[in-house]
C-alpha cells in the first residue's frame, strides 16, 4: 500500500472515530448501537496501520487478490449493519404496536367512564 494512501486512511479513521465519539457524547447515538461502528473503525484502523492482514486474511481464506478480500469484508459488515438495523425496526415496530394497543384499550375505558358519568347525570 502507498505509505501517502496509508497516511491518508489514518487520518480518516481517526477523524470517524471523533465523530463517533462526539456523537455519543451529545446523546445523538445509542452505546449500544454505536459499539458496531466502534469495532469496524478499530478494525480498519488496524487494517490501515498493518495491510499485511489483508494479504494473509486473503491466503487464509484463499482469495487471490487482496481487493476482493476488502471486497468480501465490506459485504461482510454490510450485512451485519443491515442485520442490525432490521432487528432494531422489529423491536421499535413491537414498541409501537404494545403502545398503540394500549392508548386503545385506555381510550375505550374513557369512553366507558364518559358514557356511565353520562348515564348517571341523566338518571
Amino acid at each position: 500500500m502507498n505509505r501517502v494512501l496509508q497516511i491518508f486512511l489514518i487520518g480518516c479513521l481517526l477523524a470517524f472515530l471523533l465523530v463517533i465519539l462526539a456523537f455519543l457524547t451529545k446523546k445523538r447515538l445509542n452505546l449500544r448501537y454505536t459499539l458496531l461502528w466502534l469495532l469496524a473503525d478499530l478494525f480498519l484502523l488496524v487494517v490501515a496501520i498493518f495491510p499485511g492482514i489483508v494479504d494473509a486474511a486473503g491466503r487464509v481464506f484463499g482469495i487471490a487478490a487482496p481487493v476482493n478480500t476488502v471486497f468480501l469484508f465490506a459485504s461482510m459488515f454490510s450485512l451485519l449493519i443491515i442485520l442490525s438495523l432490521t432487528m432494531i425496526v422489529s423491536h421499535l415496530n413491537n414498541k409501537i404496536l404494545r403502545i398503540v394497543q394500549t392508548q386503545a384499550l385506555l381510550e375505550k375505558r374513557v369512553r366507558e367512564l364518559e358514557d356511565a358519568q353520562v348515564n348517571d347525570i341523566t338518571q
